[in-house]
């Protein structure tokens, strides 16, 4: 028998790589609200988990999900932090809304729910007229707070380097990436 293996390729600019096949999230959440996790039945939580193991298994590590997928954040929230966290690629989405802090809380309530420390890719949710676009780009909007969060992901990525620098070589990387990360944040508050 013929061993298929996933394909994976270079995601954008970065050195992520992407299997060409994604897990996605929307139709595997028990509702498509929030609701309490006693309520999803057991059979549904096992059989989402089951998904997760086996796309995992075949090489699509890539699991993405969406704040507006329902209950799809929380079940996920039960599966993912048991998976070896450098062998998946978690992303989520969010709704842009017109108030940052509302974006902010939208986004403190994926990383509860999904039961993580961080996610590797956050993407905006949704923007399909001007109107969205405007109040995501908009000075102090969200995409202001979304290069925040980039910002935070750099330094815990610098800090993690740092503590296990085996060289000068790296240790002088780890502080290259601190600069870059101080100087994204003096070009996020110029923004908002």
């Amino acid at each position: 028998m013929h061993e298929i293996r996933m394909r994976y390729r270079r995601f954008g600019r970065t050195n992520l790589q992407m299997p060409v096949i994604s897990c996605g999230g929307m139709r595997y959440q028990y509702k498509w609200d929030d609701v309490d996790p006693k309520d999803v039945p057991p059979d549904n939580q096992a059989n989402l988990e089951a998904t997760i193991h086996r796309a995992v298994e075949l090489g699509i590590n890539h699991i993405e999900t969406a704040r507006g997928y329902g209950s799809s954040e929380m079940q996920l929230g039960y599966v993912l932090p048991k998976l070896p966290r450098d062998k998946i690629i978690v992303q989520t989405k969010i709704a842009p809304f017109a108030d940052p802090q509302e974006f902010l809380a939208t986004f403190d309530k994926s990383m509860r729910y999904l039961q993580l420390d961080h996610v590797d890719l956050l993407s905006f949710h949704g923007i399909n007229n001007r109107a969205l676009l405007d109040v995501t780009l908009k000075k102090g909007g969200a995409a202001g707070k979304r290069l925040d969060f980039i910002a935070q992901e750099l330094n815990r990525e610098a800090n993690t380097l740092a503590s296990k620098a085996a060289s000068q070589e790296l240790s002088d990387c780890a502080m290259e990436l601190k600069l870059l990360v101080e100087q994204m944040r003096e070009q996020v508050q110029n923004i908002e």
